[in-house]
């Protein structure tokens, strides 16, 4: 119908609509390719529109140089790409993804440790090239029959994977067995479902199993494990009787000794301390518990703690509650003087959103920063720039606004590593608002939302539930608040001038447990509750949905 009408109005309507409608429209068929690639002004209009830098001959540039350009400038934003990303699903011939067990370890190349039900195994693949390659099969060594359960994995950031798991000692065995220290602890509890912890290397998986085990905890399941490098860890406890009943612990390896019984298995024994206990107040002063309680949120103490990860190099420890995005709390920690009780802080900073609205964030880890040294008055110092992902929510009216946060720090330059160290960003107090990601969705379910960047900061996904929103960044001109006109007015809000930023929407038709972006900025890995789905979100698709066996 819209070829009926004169040429001259199919240009007008074309100028009228969206970018990426423009787009497709133009591939619709031959007659309106012809119209909109040899359409300067309708090229150039939409070209301004788009984000990025203007070329400097503009002018002198042909129809055909222009549409060009302007597909090049679509890729870099993902225009369109909900519509022809391709999706490869990898699933099990015979046994579900245990999703709660299985984890994600960015290395050089994205690591997948997987965990499949009713398996004692676990599974490790390299994502290559939008695809898995098996690497190794982690076998966990025992010195007596029994059944495995595996509940938590974590990575260590070096090359140590970490397997918290439950040994279920068969009944019909000889005295032998039931002489093994770890045989032992069972026995003396009154129960056969003793949690321990396996530590294997990833670069050597048939090499020794470090082993220790966790007594006094026989009566509390684990939600969460987080793991360092120099053989320290940390795990979220519940009781299994009274689930308010909640405890962090933190453990650090000591002294080891070889398996009597079995070859290849070392004991490891440990100090502990606790961080963490819902029978005690922890906040700073309950200045963090009246902020919660200001905006109708309930204290953390009474939370189940479901995620733990080490921040800065093992200083500090976060803390990820049920139905939370970001972390909610964090504690400082200071291994030289062991045991400790340190505080625990809220993630929390205010921050002005509006000239008239200040509003309470929670910032995550900065994903993007750069560093530059500067000579002022004959002395070098050195800048530090942060871009974060926040999240704040309005204490009365409720609504959630998801924002890109930046701030800076200086040092001497004399006293500068000169090495970017983006987990350091999360201690700076200054953070100012320089865009929002419009269509950010308040998760409703236990989950949260799951957030992920790409390696370059070009590609920011978060997860809810079964949807997964994709915006497409140029971190190096937000952490400068568009100071070299980057993002056109029409990527600005009216009132405000801020940056306003749009994702693309992919449906997983599957749960989203765990995001990560490959080595590709355009590679979207999510372990799902159907299989683990690796995305392309390159121009090249062909909106594929393919499922392969593993």
């Amino acid at each position: 119908m819209l070829l009926n009408l004169p040429t001259e109005l199919i240009q007008w309507v074309l100028r009228s609509c969206s970018t990426p409608t423009f787009l497709q429209a133009a591939i619709s068929c031959r007659t309106m390719y012809e119209i909109a690639t040899n359409c300067r002004e309708v090229l150039v209009h939409h070209l301004q529109r788009t984000p990025g830098t203007l070329p400097a001959d503009l002018r002198s540039m042909h129809a055909q140089e222009l549409f060009q350009l302007l597909l090049r400038r679509a890729s870099q934003q993902l225009y369109g790409a909900q519509f022809h990303a391709d999706c490869v699903t990898f699933k099990s011939w015979a046994n579900s993804l245990n999703v709660t067990a299985s984890v994600l370890v960015p290395r050089e190349f994205l690591t997948l440790a997987l965990v499949f039900r009713e398996q004692e195994s676990i599974h490790l693949f390299q994502v290559i090239g939008g695809g898995l390659r098996p690497q190794a099969r982690l076998e966990l060594q025992w010195c007596r029959p029994g059944a495995v359960e595996i509940l938590k994995t974590a990575f260590d950031g070096d090359d140590t994977l970490y397997i918290l798991h439950r040994f279920r000692p068969s009944v019909n065995d000889s005295d032998d067995y039931a002489r093994h220290p770890f045989v032992r602890h069972a026995m003396q509890l009154g129960t056969d479902t003793t949690v321990y912890l396996s530590r294997c290397s990833i670069q050597s998986p048939h090499g020794p199993i470090r082993i220790c085990a966790f007594p006094d905890h026989a009566d509390y399941e684990p939600l969460a494990l987080a793991a360092a490098r120099g053989g320290i860890f940390a795990i979220s406890w519940q009781k299994a009787q009274d689930t308010s009943d909640l405890e962090v612990t933190l453990y650090i390896c000591s002294s080891e000794s070889n398996c009597d019984m079995r070859p290849g298995v070392i004991e490891t024994s440990y100090n502990s301390c606790v961080l963490h206990s819902s029978k005690r107040q922890w906040f700073d002063g309950h200045r963090g518990l009246q902020g919660r309680l200001a905006r109708g949120l309930l204290p953390y103490d009474n939370s189940s703690v479901v995620g733990l990860r080490f921040n800065d190099k093992s200083s500090q420890l976060l803390y990820y509650y049920r139905a939370q995005t970001l972390y909610g709390s964090f504690q400082r920690i200071d291994m030289s003087s062991f045991p400790i009780q340190p505080t625990l802080y809220e993630n929390s900073c205010p921050v002005q959103f509006t000239d008239s609205l200040s509003l309470l964030f929670s910032i995550e880890v900065p994903f993007f920063g750069t560093h530059q040294t500067q000579v002022l008055d004959g002395f070098a110092r050195c800048q530090w720039k942060y871009l974060a992902f926040g999240l704040a929510t309005h204490r009365e009216e409720q609504w959630t606004v998801a924002c890109l946060l930046t701030s800076e720090t200086f040092c001497r330059a004399q006293n500068c590593q000169h090495v970017l160290q983006l987990e350091r960003g999360r201690r700076l107090p200054d953070w100012s608002v320089v865009a929002r990601l419009w269509g950010f969705q308040h998760p409703t379910n236990s989950l949260g939302c799951i957030v992920a960047a790409s390696r370059q900061g070009t590609r920011l996904a978060v997860a809810n539930w079964k949807t997964i929103y994709v915006w497409a960044l140029e971190p190096s001109a937000l952490i400068e608040e568009n100071s070299n006109g980057f993002y056109p007015l029409a990527s600005q809000a009216q009132d405000s001038g801020m940056i306003e930023l749009r994702p693309i929407v992919l449906s997983l038709e599957a749960v989203c447990f765990q995001l990560h972006f490959s080595e590709e900025e355009n590679g979207l890995i999510a372990i799902t509750d159907r299989g683990v789905m690796c995305w392309d979100l390159g121009p090249r698709g062909r909106g594929r949905r393919l499922i392969q066996h593993i």
